[in-house]
């Protein structure tokens, strides 16, 4: 099976609730707001990581507002 990936700039604090689905040290609003986004994106199903643990200044896809990110790829399959 051959994987095609999309790419966001988030959050370093959102990682452990993407990756691990802990959502320890994130607050109810923080909660809801990554959950919505997750929503928006899970029809594509596949698997996130984590491409750099390396953080950058960025637009954080999550909240839209700047943060320290990483690069964090949603892969799934790909169709044809």
């Amino acid at each position: 099976m051959k994987l095609d990936h999309y790419e966001y700039a988030i959050c370093s604090h959102w990682v452990s609730a993407i990756i691990n689905d802990d959502y320890t040290g994130l607050d109810d609003d923080e909660e809801a707001d990554l959950r919505a986004f997750l929503a928006t994106h899970e029809q594509r199903g596949g698997h996130w990581d984590v491409d750099s643990e390396e953080p950058f200044f960025a637009v954080d896809e999550v909240s839209d507002v700047y943060a320290d990110c990483v690069t964090v790829r949603q892969y799934f399959p790909m169709r044809g």
